[in-house]
């Protein structure tokens, strides 16, 4: 039996998500979590004090925390999480380290109608809460858990901001839908995008949606940002891909290659 198994026997679900956010956040100021977690140690090369940011797919705050350090008390954060279960260990979490600056939803972006099922899948005998989804994207998949979850666009839900320097989407495949959804928000601020892409054609849609407004794509490597071709055939070079928009390009041009 692995040690997953055997500590999800002994602690139950919500404690033991409750252990792999807490280890995370012990082990991050490390600095050993390595390339995987490449995107949330570079942060801090360019969140400033003061920003306000978006976290879509928070799952248990692996970006969330971090943002909240890294903006202060001068800025904010707003953490979609649409699954009770780890919406409910990020609020906890969120309270025992007295994150005041982070408002946390329970909702889906960008799906049909006023409510979407989302549901865990099960893969080779294994629950696998970090593949979480809107479950008609993947209807393949054996889903072992499901919940109906209130949907918005995203305009409506943020249509209140003041500002808003970044926002990084994870949501397994769905990302173009989400920020299609809050296209109005992103003409306002124009803020960095972090959006997490298997599908070439997915990045390829998105690109060309925010292209009117000169965004660019971008990867991430050893610490800086690289230009990359959307249209070149073949598999994506990245899943992890950066849009940023000329106002960003021109204030952060120390981070990006060959600029």
């Amino acid at each position: 039996m692995s040690i997953r198994k055997i500590l999800l026997s002994f602690l139950g679900e919500k404690r033991y998500l409750s252990l792999l956010s807490n280890s995370f956040q012990w082990l991050y100021p490390t600095g050993w979590l390595g390339k995987e977690y490449e995107d949330v140690y570079f942060l801090k090369k360019f969140i400033r004090k003061g920003d306000w940011c978006i976290d879509i797919g928070a799952h248990l705050g692996y970006f969330t925390i971090e943002l909240s350090r890294l903006v202060g008390s001068e800025g904010k954060i707003f953490a979609v999480e649409p699954l009770s279960k780890f919406n409910q260990v990020l609020g906890r979490l969120l309270a025992a380290r007295r994150r005041g600056n982070v408002t946390l939803f329970r909702v889906a972006l960008g799906g049909e109608g006023e409510y979407v099922e989302m549901g865990i899948p099960e893969v080779n005998r294994n629950k696998k809460f970090a593949h979480a989804r809107v479950m008609e994207s993947s209807p393949e998949l054996q889903y072992v858990e499901s919940e109906r979850v209130p949907n918005h666009r995203g305009d409506d839900l943020f249509r209140d901001l003041e500002r808003l320097d970044y926002i990084k989407c994870d949501v397994e495949g769905l990302e173009f839908k989400v920020l299609s959804s809050m296209i109005e928000t992103i003409k306002k601020f124009e803020p960095v995008i972090l959006g997490e892409f298997f599908d070439r054609d997915e990045r390829i849609r998105l690109l060309e949606l925010l292209k009117p407004m000169g965004y660019q794509l971008f990867r991430l490597d050893a610490g800086k940002w690289h230009a990359e071709d959307a249209y070149v055939e073949g598999p994506i070079v990245s899943q992890n891909n950066y849009f940023i928009s000329p106002a960003r390009r021109q204030s952060l041009a120390a981070l990006i290659a060959n600029s």
